[in-house]
C-alpha cells in the first residue's frame, strides 16, 4: 500500500465530508479512492482534496452528480463552460419562478391577515389603492366560465354595476378601474348561490349605508374563492369580500 493514505473516515473528516458521500461517489464512478486494499478498505491521498474540492463547488453550484461525472470523463473545459452556462440559464429560470411564489405568498398572507381581522365581523370602513381591471369574458359570451387564481391571479370575481356582470382581475392596466378611496367592506364566510348571495348582500349594503348616512357609488366588487360561475346560478360559491366606494 502506498505511503501517507488516509483511511475514508480520516479523509473525510479532512475533506469536511462524510464517508457516505465518499462511498456513494465511488460507486457511481465519480470519485474513486486512490487504493484499495485486499479487505476492501478504501484509502485517499491529500492529492485528492483538489478534485473532491471540485465536485463540491459543482454541486454547490447546483450540477447534477450525472453532469459533473459526463465532463469529468471527457476533460474539456469547453464542456464546463456549457455546462455552467445552462445552470445560469436554470438558476435565472428558478429565480424567477420564486420571485413569482413569493408574490403570490404575501399577496395570500395579506388576504388572510386581513380576513382574519374582518372576516366576520360586519362591515368595514377600508381604505383602497386604486385598481384596474381587465374584461375576460368576451361581449358575445355568457357564464358558466370558471375562476382559477393559478391563472387569472388572486384577486378575481365580480364587477357588479349598472346591469352589468362580468369577470374581472387584478392588473396594473386594464379597461376598467376600480378608483381608490374609502370602501364599505364586507369580508364574509357565508355559503350560497351566486345570485340570491348578491343581491342578499347588496340590499343589506344599501340598508346599512342608508342607515349610517353614507352615500354608495353605483358599482361593487364582489371577489371569491376559486370557484366555477354556473349559467344557472345554482353553483355553490365561497365569498371572500364585497365593497362599494363611499362618496
Amino acid at each position: 500500500m502506498p505511503k501517507k493514505l488516509f483511511k475514508i473516515t480520516e479523509f473525510a473528516q479532512i475533506a469536511s465530508t462524510n464517508r457516505k458521500t465518499l462511498q456513494y461517489y465511488d460507486e457511481i464512478g465519480l470519485f474513486s479512492p486512490a487504493y484499495v486494499a485486499e479487505n476492501g478498505y478504501r484509502y485517499y491521498s491529500l492529492l485528492q482534496l483538489d478534485q473532491l474540492a471540485h465536485i463540491a463547488v459543482l454541486r454547490d453550484l447546483g450540477l447534477p452528480l450525472r453532469e459533473i461525472k459526463q465532463y469529468q470523463e471527457r476533460g474539456a473545459a469547453e464542456e464546463l463552460g456549457h455546462l455552467l452556462e445552462a445552470q445560469s440559464r436554470e438558476i435565472d429560470r428558478c429565480m424567477e419562478l420564486l420571485q413569482r411564489r413569493k408574490a403570490m405568498l404575501t399577496s395570500v398572507l395579506d388576504e388572510n391577515q386581513a380576513f382574519q381581522r374582518y372576516g366576520g365581523k360586519g362591515f368595514q370602513i377600508l381604505v383602497w389603492e386604486e385598481i384596474r381591471f381587465s374584461r375576460l369574458i368576451p361581449e358575445n359570451r355568457k357564464p358558466p366560465f370558471v375562476v382559477n387564481y393559478l391563472t387569472d391571479g388572486l384577486q378575481t370575481g365580480l364587477f357588479i354595476g349598472d346591469g352589468e356582470h362580468f369577470l374581472y382581475q387584478k392588473r396594473t392596466d386594464g379597461e376598467i378601474c376600480a378608483p381608490g378611496g374609502k370602501y364599505l367592506c364586507l369580508y364574509d364566510l357565508s355559503v350560497g348561490t351566486v345570485q340570491q348571495w348578491l343581491t342578499d348582500t347588496i340590499e343589506t349594503m344599501n340598508h346599512y349605508a342608508v342607515e349610517n348616512g353614507f352615500q354608495l357609488g353605483g358599482c361593487f366588487y364582489a371577489e371569491f374563492n376559486d370557484i366555477t360561475l354556473a349559467q344557472n346560478r345554482d353553483q355553490q360559491l365561497f365569498p371572500r369580500m364585497i365593497r362599494s366606494r363611499l362618496t
